[in-house]
């Protein structure tokens, strides 16, 4: 029994060790596999399938699909980019690949690929494809790669560690047979499905739709386009039922439900960015190279002119700042309004600390705010910490509001760090770090 104990703890561990909060999404994920790990996997796979499909000739040659591919990805990674910097730095590509099977993907570090099944069979108009294309691409920016190694890890784990421990018990107890222990790893293996593998997958795939749809909004694509694009499928693949409980995706109907649900927002988003996406645009810079070499097409370093000179082209500037995605509370914590109401979060809080000072300490803004709102404990403190935040990313009007919240709540004590029994101040006076931001005459930040 002893040994069963040491088992579960050492499951335990892994789990809680192997846990990183995401800045895409904000939830913890399982991450025992590093991204820089992934990525490289991911590439050698991408260019073994491109091979392979080059060598049967199933590599798109139509200059009019490619180009049209093309484009529709590099808008969308240039907005993608604006999400999260560092990616620029990623090789990203696209090939068209002749199969019938309607699909496209993009791996971690931006290796895209669109079937011409996909093309063909649901006969995508530009807007939709880039609901499809921006879905993708979302995967690989919420690191779900990584993600779904480390579940996958984990499962097998899991299993090990029941076989193991089934054998120890029978073992204990005289009667240990195979069949016995078949089927304790048997239900292992559905019990690890049904509570860690598929949940998860649906879960990265909803962040996916969220974030696709969004990255589209930004790059000049119709959000409506998220409905008609499920429409069109649920057509072609008579997927009408609304149960997913046992599936790795959420159920069509339950898709087009949640993007009926962000048409408001997303449209919004739409009607600014489209102004800029006008039928004459023409793109800067090429963030997506095309062909099987990964250095294909390189045509955003330099360019040959028709006299024969040639040109260069600097990559655009990305904000340092990253963009934040949609939600109902960050849309009330840049403007001022978001409340942090839970009066017994004490110990959540007390667990988060060193997170958030961590994040402080970092300037990860994003990070910052995404825990913030997760843990909701109401104090001066947390208070302080939510203005820092919108001081850090820019919302000037919010972190006064919150500063002010955070001198209120001091003077009240009910809610001060001054007076908690666990979240202590510390060595920091709240109030006075608060009238030292208010009177600040340098207090003047940019909107984002």
């Amino acid at each position: 029994m002893n040994f069963i104990k040491l088992l579960a703890i050492g499951v335990l561990l892994i789990v809680v060790s192997g846990c990183a909060t995401n800045a895409m999404t904000g939830r913890k994920q399982l991450a025992l596999v590093s991204e820089k790990t992934v990525i490289e996997r991911s590439d050698s796979m991408y260019m073994s399938l491109v091979d392979s499909y080059d060598k049967k000739g199933k590599i798109s040659k139509d200059p009019e699909v490619n180009e049209r591919v093309r484009t529709i990805t590099n808008r969308l990674v240039h907005r993608a980019i604006e999400f999260r910097p560092e990616t620029v730095a990623w090789n990203w590509q696209v090939n068209v690949i002749e199969d019938e099977t309607p699909n496209a993907f993009c791996m971690p570090g931006g290796k895209m690929g669109v079937n011409t099944g996909l093309l063909e069979k649901i006969q995508p108009t530009d807007d939709e494809l880039a609901q499809v294309m921006g879905h993708e691409i979302s995967h690989a920016l919420a690191n779900h790669g990584a993600e779904k190694m480390s579940n996958q890890m984990l499962g097998q784990i899991i299993v090990g560690t029941v076989a193991v421990a089934a054998a120890a018990s029978e073992g204990n107890n005289g009667r240990y047979n195979q069949n016995t222990q078949r089927a304790v790893q048997d239900m292992a293996v559905i019990g690890t499905a049904a509570f860690i593998t598929l949940p998860n997958s649906r879960t990265a795939e909803t962040e996916a739709d969220k974030m696709g749809v969004e990255i589209a909004a930004q790059a000049g694509y119709d959000p409506a386009a998220a409905i008609s694009i499920w429409e069109k499928m649920m057509a072609v693949t008579n997927q009408e039922s609304r149960g997913d409980f046992w599936s790795t995706h959420p159920s069509p109907p339950n898709r087009i439900d949640a993007f009926k649900a962000l048409q408001e927002p997303m449209q919004q988003i739409y009607a600014q960015s489209k102004l800029t996406y006008t039928a004459d645009y023409k793109p800067s810079y090429n963030f997506v190279k095309m062909g099987i070499d990964p250095l294909a097409n390189s045509s955003n370093v330099r360019v040959v002119n028709a006299d024969g000179t040639t040109s260069s082209f600097a990559m655009p500037k990305i904000d340092s700042k990253p963009r934040v995605f949609y939600s109902a509370e960050f849309a009330l914590f840049k403007e001022g309004k978001l409340e942090l109401t839970c009066i017994n979060c004490g110990l959540t809080n007390f667990m988060n600390n060193s997170t958030i000072n961590e994040y402080i300490q970092k300037e990860d803004w994003r990070r910052l705010m995404q825990t913030l709102i997760k843990v909701n404990h109401k104090s001066d403190l947390s208070y302080y910490h939510l203005g820092l935040a919108a001081e850090g990313m820019g919302h000037k009007q919010a972190a006064r509001v919150y500063f002010e919240k955070a001198r209120e709540l001091f003077h009240g004590q009910k809610f001060s760090c001054a007076t908690a029994k666990m979240n202590k101040c510390r060595d920091m006076n709240i109030a006075e770090l608060v009238e030292n931001k208010l009177n600040n005459s340098d207090y003047a930040l940019s909107e984002k």
